[in-house]
């Protein structure tokens, strides 16, 4: 019994074996030729540089009363289609570009964004991101328009940092 046993374990093994060399030994020749892929991976470089209009470093809006409606940032002239902020994707895939205050806004100040000159476009925004542009090429770069709007503003300067975040375009 044994050895029956220890046989058909033996001839188990050969036409698993040979099984196994018959499902990968496979000729090509010229009317069948070997197929396979080949596959580049590349990260995607999500980079960006800021550029201000004319010489400035940052975004000042200068009002000329405690309330005052569209004040543009200086440097800005939208009529003229200049934005305060070029942002250009300097990474390797197309990428949507977004803002927002890191922290909340002044409660006598709206600040709204665009990446046209014309305000009715604009989106009001905070602390929550939003779009500014989508889909930007590589190499190819998107206009940021600003404008606040005051009410019963306090005298003196009020600062908060602006944040612009890329990401990969879907």
């Amino acid at each position: 019994m044994n050895k029956k046993i220890n046989g058909l374990i033996g001839i188990g093994i050969v036409l698993g074996m040979a099984m196994s060399l018959a499902s990968t030994a496979i000729a090509y020749d010229a009317d069948n030729p070997w197929t396979g892929t080949v596959l580049w991976s590349i990260p995607s470089d999500t980079s960006f540089t800021v550029t201000f209009a004319g010489t400035e470093t940052q975004v000042n809006f200068t009002a000329s009363s405690a309330t005052e409606n569209l004040i543009e940032p200086s440097g800005q002239d939208a009529s003229g289609n200049t934005p305060i902020i070029t942002i250009e994707n300097t990474g390797n895939t197309n990428l949507n570009f977004s803002c927002n205050l890191t922290s909340a806004k002044p409660s006598w100040a709206t600040i709204k964004v665009s990446n046209q000159s014309d305000h009715t476009t604009a989106t009001e925004f905070d602390t929550t991101l939003v779009l500014i542009n989508e889909s930007v090429p590589a190499g190819s770069s998107t206009p940021m328009y600003l404008w606040t709007n005051i009410t019963n503003a306090p005298a003196g300067d009020t600062t908060r940092t602006l944040q612009i975040e890329s990401e990969v375009a879907s």
